[in-house]
């Protein structure tokens, strides 16, 4: 299976590093993208296709290093034309690049939860159309929520809200027939169009929720607590300890 990251959005910080894509922060002595791309590989993810539009040249770069000093991975990445948002970037990947499912993650956070069962559970369950990973966080508010049912299937998206429940982990694996009526042509977002009309065409979207360490860049704060984070859980992003189990 080829996972595919997001790594197409820009820096909403004014610091150093502002003039790299966001995924190449420098966090605990690597670029950010180094540590999500170590987590994939641990997943059993050798095939990995970095969806990019701005400065995408440095993430080539950075890329093809990457792959010179690990050579059982192979990294692609897909330069975007012009913006296409989260959904047509993940269309546009998969096409080029089919699999058996569509996983995909944000490039700017991880959830270090053992992703095996996420998996497992799709392909078993026959009518079941996708599963998000969701996380719970003091500062939900940042990220807006996921309603769900007492069966934790998806119903809706909320807002960036003060409210209860567990945040979108930005971890998707979807039945790729999901994305055959995505048009690449135009900026689309997965999380406030495409789910939403999935949920209104009666598709089943699990909602898997994990107590794993969340790790992402987004704020100044969590960039200082990124750094934290990722020196502490080192050996489960690099394989070397089991991740923590999603519920």
């Amino acid at each position: 299976m080829v996972a595919i990251v997001l790594v197409g959005g820009k820096s909403s910080l004014n610091n150093d590093y502002s003039e790299l894509p966001f995924p190449l922060t420098p966090v605990a002595g690597e670029p950010f993208l180094y540590w999500l791309t170590q987590w994939l590989k641990t997943q059993g993810f050798c095939h990995i296709v970095y969806s990019a539009g701005a400065n995408a040249d440095k993430i080539t770069a950075w890329a093809q290093h990457m792959a010179s000093i690990d050579p059982t991975l192979c990294l692609d990445v897909l330069t975007e034309s012009r913006p296409l948002g989260t959904a047509g970037a993940t269309t546009l990947c998969a096409q080029r690049f089919p699999s058996s499912f569509t996983f995909v993650v944000n490039g700017d956070s991880i959830l270090l939860a053992d992703i095996q069962p996420m998996i497992h559970q799709l392909k078993q369950t026959n009518n079941l159309d996708g599963i998000i990973l969701g996380t719970n966080v003091p500062n939900a508010g940042r990220f807006g929520t996921l309603e769900t049912d007492n069966q934790h299937r998806l119903i809706a998206f909320k807002e960036k809200t003060a409210g209860q429940g567990p945040i979108n982990a930005g971890v998707y694996l979807l039945r790729n027939e999901l994305l055959s009526e995505i048009n690449t042509d135009k900026e689309t977002s997965l999380e406030w169009e495409c789910f939403p009309k999935w949920l209104e065409q009666g598709k089943n979207i699990l909602v898997l929720e994990s107590g794993a360490p969340f790790i992402d860049i987004g704020t100044p704060e969590s960039l200082k607590r990124a750094h934290e984070l990722i020196v502490e859980y080192q050996p489960i992003i690099t394989g070397h300890r089991d991740p923590l189990a999603v519920a």
